[in-house]
């Protein structure tokens, strides 16, 4: 991410403009991946995303992002642009934003 990147972001971030899923509620929005899989995710407030994949429940939390709502947390990236449409990443050791290619993921 370059610098202005960075910038944009933060400045979203501290006004309050960055965009979040709205309504946000403890149901659950059933996700069908590119590859098949699928994720559940629930927004119980406005920083926070849990998602199930695999059998396992992972909580997220929000996230720097100059588009969408982004939650990582758990070793994962949870990336959202309204309640339709998500991307899947791993986090690897260490990092704050995914370099593995996600998984384009939209709701059932």
């Amino acid at each position: 991410m370059n610098r202005r990147s960075v910038l944009i972001a933060l400045t979203l971030a501290l006004c309050g403009c960055a965009s979040t899923p709205s309504g946000h509620t403890d149901a659950w929005v059933n996700y069908t991946c590119s590859d098949g899989q699928t994720v559940q995710a629930s927004y119980p407030d406005n920083n926070t995303a849990v998602i199930k994949l695999k059998g396992e429940t992972h909580t997220l939390h929000v996230a720097l992002s100059g588009s969408g709502a982004r939650y990582t947390g758990e070793g994962w990236q949870w990336w959202t642009k309204g309640m339709h449409d998500g991307m899947l990443a791993p986090l690897a050791a260490g990092e704050t934003i995914a370099n593995a290619l996600g998984i384009a993921c939209h709701a059932d």
